[in-house]
């Protein structure tokens, strides 16, 4: 067991534990053989803004800390804090409470005016990032930064700041003790304490994933039925639901009220639990899906780290007079009348000029009964978010009218012998078999290839 040994803590274990909180238990407790390999984005999401951070670093006067070893770092840092170093780049900060070592590299630790062991200044902690502003994982991280510095120098910086891809100072908002309840949370699994099976979509991102996989198949764990809440779980096998069968055996009317899982809910999750023994797809209605002589396949793909949406794919298929591809850029098919046209922002400023664009575009179809397809609410949800921003028009008005959501009535009309419902997970299942072209293709994948356009220019 670990916790005979020094625990050491470092920022990454907040961005595991957001994602999956097994990738903690598996590096430390199981055969690192069985590790699989982390995606690109992942590994950028992980190391983020390593070239945004050179290329800031270059224009400010910092005293850079080379050393690698965070031991010899350390003492190195702490001399420079000593002797009231402006700003230190790379510096190594570590504090030692009872059996866990507090461990973190900020990219930049800045000199303030003020009251501190060192005299009359202190240091705050600043992290460099690509992103536009900085998620829960990222603040928890400064926050990290903020204790050990507190330990080191007596007082805790209330003014913890990342620099974005804009080269703007954000000041972040985060509790201390928020951060504490969390890092309490992944000290319990460094010391050995499993997290209880949980599958969900980010879950995917850890290398220990298909391992995660592996094991709840092996115990037919609850975990595997699509959409049954994990808070829940806990009340669920309380009442002997363990496995999916005895979820598919389930009578749900004597169950009670389970925590975060409706009666519905409830049903349809027996009725997953079957579908995944027989291995059939279980049809619950004939699906209704309206159709056109001009139907459009919406897709868009979506920068979180830059808070920008960069491609409008369309698949159109009946326009054999390709009316409609006289604005944005067109793959013509092999096959008359079908064709793929896309919209692209070349460069995160570029969101305006591309929207503009389609909203040219869609006044074009002003006149034809057509239909617009797409998958989930992220389409839905984005258009609105960008007509608030850029502004709209009527013609927006009708083409957002003519949306189909295909995965409705996915849920509404069948259960799939799957663990997810995403549409990469529905296309690959055995009841649709789709290929892409390429083995890494999809929406993670197209962000990475995205951000390597901006970095390298390699058209």
């Amino acid at each position: 067991m670990m916790d005979s040994k020094k625990i050491i803590f470092i920022p990454s274990l907040f961005f595991q534990y957001a994602n999956c909180q097994h990738w903690i238990w598996h590096d430390n407790f199981s055969d690192l053989g069985e590790r699989g390999e982390i995606s690109e984005l992942t590994q950028k999401l992980i190391e983020q803004g390593v070239l945004h951070e050179e290329e800031y670093i270059k224009g400010i006067d910092v005293t850079e800390v080379e050393i690698k070893n965070p031991e010899i770092a350390f003492t190195k840092t702490l001399e420079l804090m000593q002797e009231g170093a402006k700003v230190i780049y790379q510096g190594s900060l570590q504090f030692e409470n009872e059996d866990i070592l507090f461990r973190g590299r900020p990219d930049l630790l800045e000199k303030r005016d003020g009251k501190s062991k060192f005299g009359d200044y202190y240091y705050v902690p600043i992290d460099i990032k690509s992103s536009s502003a900085a998620n829960k994982e990222q603040k928890y991280q400064l926050a990290l930064y903020g204790m050990i510095l507190e330990n080191i120098q007596g007082v805790y910086p209330e003014d913890l700041t990342i620099i974005n891809r804009d080269h703007e100072r954000i000041n972040v908002d985060v509790s201390k003790e928020k951060m504490l309840v969390r890092a309490e949370e992944i000290i319990k699994i460094l010391r050995g304490d499993k997290p209880p099976l949980k599958l969900t979509s980010t879950c995917s991102n850890s290398p220990w994933f298909n391992k995660c996989i592996t094991e709840a198949e092996k115990e037919e764990d609850i975990a595997l039925i699509y959409n049954l809440d994990a808070r829940g779980h806990a009340e669920l096998r309380g009442a002997g639901i363990n496995t999916i069968q005895d979820m598919a055996n389930v009578d749900t009317g004597s169950l009670g009220k389970i925590p975060y899982i409706s009666a519905e809910k409830l049903e349809k999750a027996k009725l997953q639990a079957q579908s995944l023994i027989t291995k059939k797809p279980l049809w619950r209605s004939k699906p209704e899906v309206p159709n056109a002589s001009l139907n459009i396949y919406f897709d868009i793909e979506g920068d979180p780290l830059l808070n920008v949406q960069y491609l409008f794919g369309f698949w159109i298929v009946g326009d054999t007079e390709y009316k409609f591809a006289q604005i944005g850029e067109v793959r013509k098919f092999k096959e008359e009348g079908r064709y793929f046209l896309y919209f692209l922002a070349e460069q995160p400023g570029g969101e305006e000029e591309m929207w503009t664009k389609l909203l040219t575009w869609i006044e074009l179809l002003s006149k034809s009964e057509y239909k617009v397809y797409h998958y989930s609410h992220y389409e839905k949800t984005q258009i609105s978010k960008l007509a608030e921003r850029y502004g709209g028009s009527e013609a927006l008005d009708s083409f957002t009218a003519n949306f189909v959501d295909l995965y409705d009535s996915v849920k509404k009309d069948v259960i799939l012998p799957i663990y997810f419902y995403g549409i990469k997970h529905v296309a690959k299942s055995d009841f649709v078999n789709y290929k892409w072209r390429h083995e890494k293709a999809g929406g993670a994948q197209s962000i990475f290839w995205y951000e390597q356009w901006l970095e390298a220019g390699d058209r």
